[in-house]
């Protein structure tokens, strides 16, 4: 499946935010439910949530300046790849590296031993999950016959 074009980058990209963010608000909700419901926990989440609003708004503007050319440049060296799961997998690593080059390049890795994991699942998760996700609406909307559909390695999708 080929998924090109600004158009469907610009989607994708609106995609990986709305990944983030409910990917980021079951975490805090895993968090909340981990830490218990004692005051302390109850006010960390809460300030959390606070912040929420300009966490995401920050993302959404580091991806439509950083991810969306990058998305286009990683789409385009994949022009030639059919498999499906390679797109997935290359834009899952540029959103990691995205992700560490970013938060490095601003500090916030030296916080705790673990960011840079973290800062890498942000960005595996959203751009993978991103691509993804417009994998499996493109081939939604792209009418396949019974014979390409059985082709296909997850079967055929839709009517």
């Amino acid at each position: 499946m080929s998924v090109r074009g600004p158009r469907a980058i610009a989607v994708l990209c609106a995609r990986c935010l709305a990944v983030l963010v409910v990917v980021n608000l079951l975490g805090l909700a895993v968090a909340y439910a981990v830490m218990g419901s004692d005051v302390a926990a109850g006010s960390v989440v809460a300030a959390a949530l606070a912040y929420f609003p300009a966490v995401a708004t920050i993302a959404a503007l580091l991806i439509a300046v950083v991810g969306f050319p990058a998305g286009l440049l990683a789409a385009r060296l994949l022009s030639g790849q059919r498999r499906e799961g390679v797109h997935v997998l290359v834009f899952a690593s540029v959103g990691a590296l995205l992700a560490m080059t970013l938060c490095g390049w601003w500090g916030m890795l030296g916080i705790t031993g673990w960011a840079w994991f973290v800062a890498a699942a942000e960005g595996a998760v959203g751009a993978g999950g991103a691509r993804w996700w417009s994998g499996r609406a493109h081939a939604r909307a792209v009418p396949w016959s019974d014979v390409q559909g059985a082709a296909l390695p997850w079967g055929k999708i839709g009517p």
